[in-house]
């Protein structure tokens, strides 16, 4: 089944590019990969990061150290996206999406946080990417988990 994707603006060529950043991200995050990390965030030191750990990190510094840590400790596989929206505006794009994960525990016991629970769920994604020397790095994430409950005024 292939699936839609709805966009806002951009050319054929910067779509497919947010696209593949999009992808590119989702692929090292399955591993907790830093260095492909490298490649697709913005090097800026103020940059800020939105973990869904609920906590931020600033510049990429901060989130290749979040991910060494996690490398020994967490496996996710690859986050499935789906209902993903695209909004190109000039050197600024933003990718939505919904993801399908799951989330396991590999690394010692005794540092296994409280809150953690080995799970599959769904989570969310925000993506802002700018155009920066001619190719689009990100410069901003937001994920969160998604709520299984109902929508609160039924809406």
């Amino acid at each position: 089944m292939t699936q839609e994707i709805v966009f806002d603006g951009g050319s054929e060529a910067d779509r497919r590019r947010v696209l593949e950043l999009q992808q590119a991200y989702l692929e090292a995050n399955a591993t907790f990969d830093w260095v492909a990390l490298d490649k697709i965030w913005s090097h800026r030191p103020d940059n800020v990061f939105f973990n869904m750990n609920g906590h931020t990190y600033v510049g990429l510094a901060h989130w290749t150290e979040l991910w060494k840590h996690y490398h020994e400790r967490i496996d996710t596989g690859l986050w499935v996206p789906y209902d993903i929206k695209v909004v190109i505006r000039g050197d600024m794009a933003v990718a939505t999406c919904h993801r399908r994960t799951q989330r396991k525990w590999k690394g010692p016991k005794a540092e296994r946080p409280p809150e953690h629970v080995d799970k599959s769920f769904i989570s969310r994604s925000t993506m802002v990417m700018v155009r920066d020397d001619g190719d689009w790095k990100t410069v901003h994430v937001h994920f969160s988990e998604a709520s299984s409950g109902a929508r609160p005024g039924g809406i």
